[in-house]
């Protein structure tokens, strides 16, 4: 099989043996040369891997940026110049079918996007946490407003976390394998994306001006003069003036630096778009039970006609 062409946001190719190339979106009929499936090394002759840049090399230091210096998951595009696939290595060939049923029909979506929600509701317990840093070292955590914000991201947060707990208690089995709720799981995507967003432009509201007031980088404090200017105008009621940009710059480089605004886009889109995940959730709910909810009411008492049935 000659694969010709491109994929896009191939996470961490740069580190990986291997790559799977397939349709993560159903294939209409007529889309036959799209669907397949198939695992290949990364170095198969024709395959080139177009990296975006990396915040990792651009980083100015770990004290400057914490989370980019360490934690950059770098995203590239896969370019594929006649790529000779041997058969063994093709898992499915021309079936528009078989390429949704690889996800669909077992448990690859489910899972697949299961560890992704645990990874989000971790992720954002640390954003609450950063929130709360904020208003404690600009000294407004005893404001009624900023309390009530705060109230609304821990409120969020738990949102995800316990949707990650209910999938867990509305799942079962599937043979010798535990399947997490598959409705809860698409309805909690459908959230995290909206409250992503919605966080991060929070916490940039209780900064304010704060994350605008930063030294360049840690080489000012290598200045004694400057050290001690930094010291006396980064004033804070909880922390020194040090731990204050310590603080700060972590803020910084999760709601606002080049890295923060991937994870912005990655939150919105890894799972597809809006439609994309809305559409899984109307796919999966149980209709059938809210309808027959809808129909025992209606058939309760008679219409103006004398039907009693709705």
């Amino acid at each position: 099989m000659t694969i010709r062409g491109a994929k896009l946001f191939a996470t961490s190719a740069i580190m990986a043996n291997e790559i799977y190339v397939s349709s993560g979106q159903p294939l209409k009929p007529g889309e036959e040369h799209l669907a397949f499936s198939c695992a290949l090394p990364m170095n198969a002759p024709g395959l080139r891997i177009l990296s975006r840049k990396s915040y990792e090399a651009h980083a100015v230091s770990e004290f400057d940026n914490p989370l980019s210096s360490r934690f950059d998951e770098n995203d590239a595009l896969i370019f594929f110049d006649d790529v000779k696939v041997p058969w063994e290595r093709v898992f499915v060939y021309r079936s528009t079918e078989m390429c949704r049923a690889q996800f669909h029909d077992t448990p690859g979506h489910i899972l697949q996007n299961y560890q992704a929600q645990i990874r989000l509701s971790v992720k954002l317990r640390f954003l609450v946490g950063l929130a709360r840093g904020v208003a404690d070292t600009i000294g407004t955590t005893a404001f009624p407003q900023v309390r009530e914000t705060l109230g609304r991201l821990a409120s969020q947060a738990a949102m995800i976390s316990s949707m990650v707990y209910g999938m867990e208690a509305a799942g079962g089995m599937r043979g010798a394998y535990f399947l997490p709720d598959r409705h809860l799981l698409y309805a909690a995507q459908v959230q995290a994306q909206e409250i992503y967003p919605q966080i991060i432009q929070t916490i940039r509201e209780l900064a304010g001006g704060a994350l605008l007031m930063l030294p360049s980088s840690v080489c000012d404090f290598a200045d004694p003069d400057l050290a001690r200017i930094i010291r006396s105008t980064q004033v804070s009621p909880a922390m020194s003036g040090m731990q204050r940009v310590k603080l700060l710059k972590l803020v910084w480089d999760a709601v606002g630096s080049e890295f923060a605004s991937r994870h912005v886009q990655y939150e919105s889109f890894y799972a597809g778009a809006q439609f994309v995940t809305r559409g899984h959730s109307f796919r999966t709910y149980d209709w059938d039970a809210a309808g027959a909810m809808v129909r025992t009411v209606m058939g309760r008492y008679p219409a103006p006609d004398g039907s009693g049935k709705a």
